[in-house]
């Protein structure tokens, strides 16, 4: 008797494991699945609400700040996608603005990807 009650507990535990485990697996597939491929972090200005952007038009050295962020997210799209921003340098900064105004909401780094997106 006492070799089945062994059997039957080994059974168990080995049973729990595995739904133990597939449990995990599950939970980090829907984990993966929430999370867009191309998700990455972002650094400064960027990281900010477009009402921030909006904020900062009136105040000029704030501003500068934030165009320079917005200018080397583009440059860095030319370097590392091969996009290039066509058209005169000096309309994305109305751009930008036009896009927050919007979108308050939308962070800097989606303001300046529409904008690397719609002027390529």
């Amino acid at each position: 008797m006492n070799d089945i009650l062994n059997d039957e507990e080994h059974t168990l535990k080995l049973a729990t494991t595995v739904v133990l485990i597939v449990m995990a697996f599950a939970a980090a597939y829907a984990f993966a699945a929430q999370a867009p491929a191309d998700t990455f972090t972002v650094y400064g200005a960027g990281a900010a609400p477009c009402s921030a952007w909006t904020e900062h038009v009136s105040d000029k050295a704030l501003h500068a700040q934030d165009v320079q962020w917005v200018l080397g997210f583009a440059s860095a799209a030319g370097v590392f996608a091969g996009v290039q921003v066509k058209g005169d340098p000096n309309g994305i900064d109305p751009f930008v603005t036009k896009y927050c105004q919007e979108h308050p909401t939308a962070t800097i780094t989606t303001a300046a990807a529409n904008m690397v997106g719609n002027l390529h």
